[in-house]
């Protein structure tokens, strides 16, 4: 038994084109539906930052962490969708920008959407103290003198200074430093990166448990850093290296000295390896 296709059968060639045509017209419809939800995402506006909410600051303005992330995402370069597009926004990246710019201990981005950044700031200390030809100096990230401290503030220095009280993480590092003139607020004292590195050490020391009470210093951009211990000797730093493996240093020590070594001056760690006292 043979079969015969009817290749030209009009009704088959129309079914076919009506076939054809269905599908053409519902893979417009999906093309149309996906060109818009592109261009709502994209430029809509929707997903626009609109409000960073952020949690009670007590150094930190608001005002400053509102303005550095406005900045910080206007540094990203061009995008088709805008650089505040919550969707295609990296808060991971963001997070670890203003963790930096703002100097702070942590920061945690979250996305509310469809257009709020939530963020939660842990604020760092962020301001020393220098005691300078007898000014008590309130000197900000920026190495800028801020003004004087308040009185507060003095008679936890005056305490640390006469060897009654001990540097805590709560309290304001405290540095000695002679600068060559008196100053007053708006005087440049040194640039922020010798500000965070003793704010840093402050913390690093801190953390660690050694007691001490404050910084001294031969100049604001000395890299020996001489650490007033609790005992009244000076214990040396070296700024350019990192700290911990100092401090280790000084604490492995401090646990194996001698009973009859005693310490009238100085130890000098800033040699990996050696250990000078004097």
């Amino acid at each position: 038994m043979k079969f015969r296709i009817e290749t030209n059968n009009p009704e088959l060639q129309m079914r076919r084109s009506w076939k054809q045509a269905k599908y053409f017209s519902l893979l417009l419809v999906v093309l149309c539906l996906l060109t818009g939800a592109a261009w709502f995402v994209m430029n809509s506006g929707y997903y626009q930052l609109a409000d960073i909410e952020i949690n009670d600051l007590d150094t930190l303005q608001k005002g400053e962490v509102v303005s550095t992330t406005h900045q910080i995402l206007a540094r990203g370069g061009w995008r088709p969708w805008g650089n505040e597009n919550l969707v295609f926004m990296d808060t991971e990246k963001l997070s670890a920008a203003l963790k930096n710019e703002l100097f702070a201990e942590n920061v945690t981005v979250d996305k509310v959407y469809p257009n709020i950044l939530r963020l939660m700031v842990e604020e760092r200390q962020r301001s020393v103290v220098m005691d300078s030809q007898g000014q008590y100096l309130m000197i900000d990230t920026q190495g800028m003198v801020a003004g004087l401290v308040d009185d507060k503030a003095k008679a936890d220095i005056d305490a640390r200074l006469s060897n009654k009280s001990l540097a805590n993480p709560k309290s304001v590092p405290l540095v000695v430093c002679d600068l060559p003139e008196l100053a007053a607020a708006g005087y440049q004292v040194t640039d922020s990166d010798y500000v965070k590195t003793w704010l840093e050490a402050y913390k690093a020391l801190n953390d660690a448990g050694i007691k001490f009470r404050y910084f001294r210093l031969s100049s604001p951009s000395s890299d020996l850093l001489k650490v007033v211990s609790e005992d009244g000797y000076e214990v040396y730093y070296d700024l350019k290296t990192p700290l911990n493996g100092q401090i280790e240093v000084y604490k492995k020590f401090m646990a194996s000295k001698p009973v009859n070594v005693k310490i009238n001056e100085y130890i000098d760690i800033r040699i990996p390896g050696k250990v000078y006292v004097k």
